[in-house]
């Protein structure tokens, strides 16, 4: 398995990435920049061990090293937007506790895609600069936070907040000073995260964000991947609602305000393109993947992009995702004292469901979308997958994960009877390619 993906590093501590590794990394990573890195960490328990070793591997090229300290991913995507410099952050987002890995940002916010072929190129020729760099240690924390006020604002709404990792550190303290009365859940660092399989807000893990939105009478609640640039949101009903619900609503919103592109995921719901039409906005369709919408969101100017993930990209500010901003956003939508359930009852969107299915190793997640392309001739490619087109409504779209050995089936019917057959028909045909 190569930890070289296509927006990220990423394998299992130990195995697939030791410290050694990591120290190797960095010192690829310092000759390929030849110059300033912020990096930061996540709450994993070997990621402190990884960012040392990684910064040893950067400073051995002459690198100078912006130690930004336990950050969530917006944190330090911000910090090097700002400063116009080259970020790293050491995390596997959502993965389990065993995994971690390395997020890449470009000076204008856009994460490494291109770039990291490059590096695996120096990695592999040990062919690195030498020369004698140095660590500083700086806050991250303090302008992420006044941008923030200054673009959005005070908001009052009360808001449940299941953390799970980094967000729950130093995103918590950010929403209170921004007025937000906030009930947190798991807000402490815990590398096991608190028993969840992993910090991923969706299904099960959510159960205690839905009963507590209810029993506080909360506006809503938001549940953080374990970097914090996902969020998750459940409405004041208890109502999980996905990346396409929401990103119907923040879309609606902002096209009120002015005109523009909304680009959105091949796994989306179709009839968001509608809901954006009659608004007078574009919709552009795109791959999934944040490093590719980040570049996409960049080259077309849109004023926003969702994924059904529940990534959101407010690209009238930066062109990354950030679940602390999409917290704070939705506040201020609801700001005219609208119900979030009054909003989503609004939106007619067809049932979806997107699920992830094991298949060991990325060997046979490759296996098995070349042979469904080989299958399907007829279907969208889109490019790590296919889009299967079933009638003017519903679809499957199959496609392999970037992050993990796992491929992703995410499907929108007429009705719930007709989903559950759809995800069985297609369950079963991955099952026996």
């Amino acid at each position: 398995m190569s930890i070289f993906r296509a927006y990220n590093i990423r394998g299992i501590y130990g195995k697939d990435l030791t410290d050694e590794i990591m120290l190797k990394i960095g010192k690829a990573f310092g000759t390929f920049v030849k110059g300033k890195v912020c990096v930061g960490y996540d709450t994993r328990k070997s990621s402190k061990k990884l960012f040392d070793a990684f910064s040893s591997g950067l400073t051995s090229t002459g690198c100078e090293v912006i130690s930004l300290g336990l950050v969530a991913n917006p944190m330090l995507y911000f910090y090097a937007w700002k400063n116009k410099m080259i970020g790293a952050l050491i995390t596997a987002s959502h993965n389990p506790k065993e995994w971690n890995g390395l997020k890449m940002v470009k000076p204008n916010g856009v994460s490494f895609i291109d770039e990291i072929k490059k590096i695996e190129e120096i990695y592999n020729s040990e062919n690195f600069l030498k020369g004698k760099g140095k660590i500083v240690k700086l806050d991250a924390i303090k302008d992420y936070e006044k941008f923030l006020e200054n673009e959005i604002g005070i908001s009052k709404k009360k808001v449940v907040v299941e953390c799970f990792g980094a967000a729950g550190i130093v995103g918590l303290p950010i929403l209170r000073k921004l007025g937000l009365k906030i009930i947190s859940l798991h807000d402490k660092a815990d590398g096991n995260f608190f028993g969840f399989e992993r910090p991923e807000p969706k299904g099960k893990n959510l159960n205690l964000l839905k009963k507590t939105v209810i029993k506080e009478k909360a506006d809503f609640g938001v549940a953080y991947d374990g970097d914090g640039d996902r969020s998750v949101f459940v409405d004041n009903k208890g109502r999980e609602l996905n990346g396409s619900i929401m990103s119907a609503i923040f879309s609606d919103y902002i096209l009120r305000k002015k005109k523009g592109s909304i680009l959105l995921t091949a796994d989306c719901a179709s009839e968001i393109e509608n809901i954006v039409r009659k608004l007078g906005g574009k919709t552009i369709w795109w791959r999934v993947g944040h490093g590719f919408i980040e570049q996409k969101s960049v080259e077309e100017k849109v004023l926003f992009a969702g994924e059904q993930s529940s990534h959101f990209y407010f690209n009238e500010f930066y062109p990354f995702s950030d679940g602390i901003l999409a917290t704070i956003y939705l506040s201020k939508v609801l700001e005219s004292k609208t119900k979030l359930s009054d909003l989503v009852d609004k939106i007619n969107l067809h049932p979806m469901e997107k699920l992830y299915i094991n298949v060991e190793t990325d060997e046979n997640k490759n296996r098995i979308i070349e042979s469904l392309k080989k299958k399907y001739p007829n279907a969208l490619d889109i490019m790590d997958g296919i889009k299967i087109k079933l009638n003017d409504i519903e679809w499957v779209l199959i496609r392999e994960s970037q992050t993990n050995p796992e491929i992703n089936i995410c499907v929108e019917a007429k009705d719930e009877n007709r989903m559950k057959d759809l995800i069985r028909e297609y369950t079963k045909l991955i099952e026996h390619v």
